[in-house]
């Protein structure tokens, strides 16, 4: 799981590693890179070995000295605006909430999206076990387990489709493990929880697990992104990167890498989508936070 979840910063390391020169004037945080995906869990003091051992590794494909790359993993919203506001990194890997969560404020362009089954969740669903509850309408008030739980701007407008905001329709609670928001629904610790299509079909098999009902499917949702932070990158560095990032899974070595990271490719922003789930998002003239 592990391994799984710190796959992103190899990823982004390699990336700038391959196409960022070691004769590139200084630049604050340029050569930085955030990562922040929570559906895999992981924690940041475990998968530092694993991204010292890979950015070495890197370092002397691309000739750079010793220790000239980092990279960061973030596995939470608090954990990723620390990193971003403490280092002022050039790059990250988005989770779609957050990225939305400060297009605006650290002036974010999203360059390419992520294929991958295991970050990305194509529709999410609300699910309860009461058999009275047949709309969101009757989960008012009611006690809603969610990873969104903090990030409510991005809950109510692009999941929930704009129909009020959750964090006063809902009586909210963040949870990391989605799983344990299935349990607490079945125990009922909890009154409804939000899963994605894998997550349903899992806790379908759990004990009791049958019991589960959709009340809510939403529309469909963006991917992870890579990302610029464009007050902070060197801009000769976005335009190769974004031009790499596409072919990057069909090289011997990058592939080997994807295959190894559970990543199919990288490919060009669905703007189609983005566009949609932006409009959703900014509807009502809400800020980011």
């Amino acid at each position: 799981m592990m391994i799984r979840a710190v796959s992103w910063t190899f990823v982004c390391g390699w990336l700038l590693s391959g196409y960022v020169s070691a004769t590139t004037p200084a630049f604050a945080g340029g050569r930085d890179f955030t990562v922040s995906t929570t559906r895999l869990g992981g924690d940041p003091e475990s998968a530092q070995p694993y991204i010292d051992k890979f950015a070495g590794h890197l370092e002397k494909l691309a000739n750079f000295p010793k220790g000239s790359l980092k990279g960061v993993f973030a596995p939470s919203r608090k954990e990723a605006l620390t990193d971003i506001n403490a280092r002022k990194p050039g790059f990250g890997v988005l989770d779609p909430w957050l990225y939305f969560d400060l297009r605006a404020a650290q002036n974010l362009e999203a360059i390419a999206e992520v294929r991958s089954a295991e970050l990305n969740s194509a529709h999410f669903y609300v699910v309860v076990k009461d058999p009275g509850w047949k709309t969101l309408d009757d989960l008012q008030g009611k006690r809603l387990w969610t990873h969104l739980a903090e990030y409510p701007q991005y809950l109510s407008r692009v999941v929930l489709d704009g129909k009020g905001a959750a964090e006063t329709r809902f009586a909210l609670k963040q949870v990391g493990n989605v799983m344990k928001a299935v349990r607490a629904v079945l125990h009922g610790e909890a009154d409804a929880a939000i899963v994605d299509e894998s997550q349903l079909e899992a806790a379908k098999k759990l004990d009791g697990g049958a019991a589960l009902r959709v009340l809510y499917a939403s529309t469909p949702q963006p991917p992870a992104v890579l990302v610029v932070f464009n007050g902070n990158v060197a801009p000769a560095d976005k335009q190769p990167l974004a031009k790499a990032v596409l072919t990057l899974c069909g090289t011997k070595e990058g592939g080997e890498i994807c295959a190894e990271m559970h990543i199919s490719r990288f490919v060009e922003l669905d703007k189609t989508l983005f566009s949609a789930a932006q409009k959703r998002y900014e509807a009502t003239g809400g800020t980011t936070k």
